[in-house]
Formats: C-alpha cells, structure tokens, sequence
C-alpha cells in the first residue's frame, strides 16, 4: 500500500503542509515552483535546439605524436670502476657522519632525530 492511495492519505499530507508552512506562503511556492520548472524547460528546449540547428558535428583535429626518444641502453655487465666505488664510499662515510651530528644535536637539544628539521 503507497503513501497516496487513498484520498485520505493525501488530505493528511495537505494539512500538515498548510499547518507547516501556512496559508500565504503557500500559493507564493507553489508559483514560484511552476516559474522554476517553466524557465528550466524553455532551457532545456534551446539547448536541444542549439544541438539540433548545427548543420554538421564539430571537426575534431588528429595530431600526430612525436615518436619517442629510443631509451637508453642499459649498463648491467659494466662494473664500477675503483674511482667510482671510492666515491661511493666517501659520499656514504659523509652521511653516516651527518646522521651522528643531527642524532648528538637532538639530544643536546632534548629531541628526538626523527622529530629534528634541517
């Protein structure tokens, strides 16, 4: 059974609307409503017609892609040479060192290291 099927359902509803919202102001909604939904349908209907007058559809423009740089070879039989791995080992005693003066910092400081900011 449906909220409107009988007439008694809708005689309910009727009267909590008008005790809601009153008398005057309800012929002032229901007015501005059918305004809303006239101006909503004369949009709708130039829309369709602005879609329908156009004699043929928009053109769309196909470019055509630059072709890619070939990728570079991969390096995986090369092996470091003994200039390269003493630069590794110098950039990785540097940091090790930095991480032991942020670490004395913090605690001088009462942080931790995690929470400090360089």
């Amino acid at each position: 059974m449906g909220l409107f099927d009988s007439p008694w359902h809708i005689l309910i509803v009727v009267i909590v609307l008008v005790l809601l919202f009153g008398s005057a102001k309800l012929p002032k909604a229901a007015k501005s409503l059918g305004e809303a939904m006239r101006i909503f349908k004369s949009e709708a209907q130039k829309l369709n017609d602005d879609g329908t007058s156009k004699a043929a559809p928009p053109q769309f423009v196909q470019h055509e892609l630059p072709t890619p740089a070939p990728a570079p070879k991969a390096v995986e039989d090369e092996k470091p040479s003994a200039a390269k791995a003493a630069e590794l080992a110098a950039q990785a005693q540097q940091m090790a060192e930095q991480a032991q003066q942020m670490a004395t910092q913090a605690r001088s400081e009462g942080t931790t290291p995690a929470s400090h900011s360089s």
